[in-house]
C-alpha cells in the first residue's frame, strides 16, 4: 500500500490536472496545501501517514492554522483540497473511510472590500498632467472605471466599436462570456473622445489595433501594467490605502449605494450573477452611513452634562 511519500502527492497532481480538469492555479494550490498537511502529519502527529490521516489529524490542523490567523477562506481550500484527495485515494484502492465526513465547513468571514471615499476618488482623478499621452490615457481609462465599475479585465479588453461616445454606453463581454451595457458619465465621455483624437489615432503603428487602450509598446493594456499605472497615481494622490483597479470598482459600488441606487440595479451595473455578491457592497454603505449618522445627529452624539 503507498504511504505518504511524494508519489502519492504527485499522483494526486497529476489526477487533478489531468481527470478534475482543474487550472494550473488550482492544482498548485492543492499541492501546496497537502504538503503543509503532510509536514503537519509528520511533525506533530506521530509520522501519521497521508493514506491514513483521521478526522482527528485534520481537525488538529485546522487548529493549527487558526493559531497562526490563517483566514477562513485558506481553511475551506484545504478542506476541499483533502475531500478531493480521499476521492482520489477511493478510486485507487487506497482507503475505503472518509474521515472528512465529519470536518466542518469553516465559516465564511464577511471581508469588506477596500475602497475610496469620494473625496480620495476626487483626489485621485486630479492628479493627472493631461499633456502628457500617456497620463491621458490612464486618466480616461481610470475615470471610465469609476464611472461605470467596469472590471480591469474588461477595460483591457473594450475594442473601438464597444465604446459608444453618444448617448454614453460601453458593450462589455464580462465573466462567462455574458454582454451587457452599461452607461458611462458625459465627463467620461469627453476624455474618451480627446483620448481617441489626440493620442489613439495618432500612434504611428498598433499591433493590437482593434483594441482602444494601448500601452507604450503599442499593444493592448495589460493587467499589470494597469496595476502598476493606478499604484503611481495613488502615490502621487497621497492615498495611503492599498489601492488597486479593483479597489475603483469597489468605490463605485459603494457610492451609487451610498447615493440611493437600488441594489438590483447595481448588481446589472456590476454584472454579477447573484445578488449575494452586490450585497455585501450594503455593508460598506450602512457603515458610511452610520458614520454620517454619528457625526451629524445631535443626539447620536454622548452627553457630557
Amino acid at each position: 500500500m503507498t504511504d505518504n511519500k511524494n508519489d502519492l502527492i504527485n499522483e494526486f497532481h497529476h489526477y487533478c490536472y489531468l481527470y478534475k480538469n482543474l487550472s494550473d492555479n488550482t492544482c498548485a494550490s492543492y499541492i501546496y496545501d497537502l504538503r503543509h498537511f503532510k509536514k503537519f502529519l509528520e511533525k506533530e502527529r506521530d509520522n501519521q501517514t497521508m493514506d491514513k490521516f483521521t478526522t482527528e489529524d485534520v481537525k488538529a490542523y485546522i487548529g493549527s492554522e487558526k493559531r497562526k490567523e490563517c483566514s477562513s477562506k485558506t481553511n475551506r481550500r484545504l478542506i476541499s483540497c483533502l475531500r478531493a484527495f480521499i476521492k482520489f485515494c477511493h478510486g485507487k484502492n487506497i482507503r475505503e473511510d472518509n474521515p472528512m465526513i465529519a470536518v466542518p465547513e469553516p465559516k465564511v468571514e464577511l471581508k469588506l472590500p477596500e475602497y475610496l471615499t469620494e473625496q480620495e476618488i476626487e483626489r485621485l482623478l486630479n492628479v493627472f498632467d493631461l499633456h502628457d499621452p500617456t497620463e491621458l490615457r490612464d486618466k480616461t481609462m481610470i475615470d471610465l472605471m469609476y464611472s461605470s465599475g467596469l472590471r480591469v479585465s474588461e477595460i483591457i479588453n473594450l475594442k473601438m466599436e464597444d465604446i459608444i461616445l453618444d448617448p454614453g454606453l460601453v458593450r462589455v463581454v464580462g465573466k462567462g462570456g455574458k454582454e451587457r451595457l452599461v452607461p458611462f458619465a458625459s465627463s467620461t465621455a469627453e476624455y474618451l473622445r480627446k483620448y481617441h483624437d489626440q493620442v489613439r489615432t495618432k500612434l504611428p503603428y498598433v499591433k493590437d489595433a482593434e483594441y482602444f487602450f494601448i500601452s507604450r509598446k503599442f499593444t493592448k493594456m495589460t493587467r499589470q501594467a494597469f496595476w502598476y499605472r493606478i499604484k503611481y497615481y495613488a502615490e502621487k494622490a497621497n492615498i495611503t490605502k492599498n489601492i488597486h483597479p479593483h479597489t475603483i470598482r469597489h468605490s463605485f459600488a459603494t457610492h451609487l449605494l451610498n447615493h440611493g441606487a437600488e441594489l438590483r440595479s447595481v448588481q446589472e451595473l456590476l454584472g454579477h450573477e447573484s445578488i449575494n455578491t452586490t450585497q455585501i457592497y450594503t455593508h460598506i454603505a450602512n457603515e458610511d452611513l452610520k458614520e454620517i449618522y454619528d457625526e451629524s445627529f445631535p443626539r447620536a452624539k454622548k452627553n457630557d452634562d
